[in-house]
């Protein structure tokens, strides 16, 4: 009888020894994933700061931008581009202001000052993706957006009011 019990305290012994390995490997990807979840907060804080786009915004977008298979950088530079290319085109001519015109977007608002960057960067993918030629989409796309407009392709397909809807997804999941 006491062999027998001193079999089962055995088999408990082992059986705790594999919980206790279980419960150092979670308690190890926790502390790996909050590492990595403190270097992705320092990402989008740099990126912010040097992108001028604000963390939340930025957040919605890299959420976004992994479902459509676009890298958040891409969409950040895109932004910078544009913003050069908004400058231009409120002249009034030129290449960049033909392209906003055909697409249908005003780069300034009823006073003539430049529009927020963010409203007309989403117009302007909406614009795009709702284009049928795809050449010319291309073409202006690259106009507006520089080199990062083929780079953007997927996430210009996929649409803004889906982009609007991943975003909002993300926000409700706690990601933003």
């Amino acid at each position: 009888q006491f062999k027998d019990m001193g079999n089962k305290l055995t088999a408990a012994g082992q059986a705790m020894r594999g919980i206790s390995t279980a419960a150092a490997a979670v308690t190890a990807a926790i502390g790996a994933l909050t590492v990595k979840s403190g270097k992705w907060a320092d990402d989008m804080n740099t990126m912010s700061k040097a992108y001028r786009i604000s963390t939340k915004d930025l957040q919605k977008y890299a959420a976004a931008a992994d479902l459509v298979d676009v890298d958040v950088e891409t969409i950040a530079k895109s932004h910078v581009k544009l913003e050069k290319t908004m400058s231009s085109a409120a002249k009034g001519t030129g290449a960049s202001a033909e392209a906003f015109e055909k697409l249908g977007v005003s780069v300034t608002d009823a006073d003539g000052n430049l529009r927020d960057g963010d409203a007309v960067w989403q117009e302007t993918i909406a614009a795009l993706g709702s284009m049928t030629n795809e050449t010319e989409r291309d073409a202006l796309g690259m106009q507006i957006l520089g080199k990062s407009a083929q780079e953007l392709n997927p996430l210009i397909q996929a649409g803004a009011e889906r982009m609007a809807e991943l975003g909002k997804q993300a926000h409700e999941a706690g990601y933003v």
